[in-house]
């Protein structure tokens, strides 16, 4: 496993019994039980999702629909119905 380039800095967190072993299996998964590394993969995507806020917000928010919403998540879950179209 690479250590990490640079300073690092240590901190606390307390999370319950069923967080905790969320967590950890989540980190055996992704990083070979590296913990550290989940959590810097969380703060992340994080810094992505505040991103992607910061250019909603910046476009004049989003333009979507709760209907077109709706759909978008109806064809990623894959229980889209399909339009048909008028011959």
């Amino acid at each position: 496993m690479k250590r990490k380039r640079g300073p690092v800095e240590t901190f606390s967190v307390s999370v319950d019994a069923k967080a905790k072993k969320i967590l950890k299996a989540h980190a055996d998964r992704l990083f070979e039980g590296n913990m550290s590394a989940l959590i810097s993969a969380f703060a992340r995507e994080a810094e992505k999702r505040d991103a992607m806020d910061w250019l909603i917000r910046d476009a004049g928010g989003s333009k979507l629909t709760d209907e077109l919403r709706e759909e978008l998540a109806a064809e990623f879950r894959g229980t889209r119905k399909r339009r048909t179209r008028a011959a």
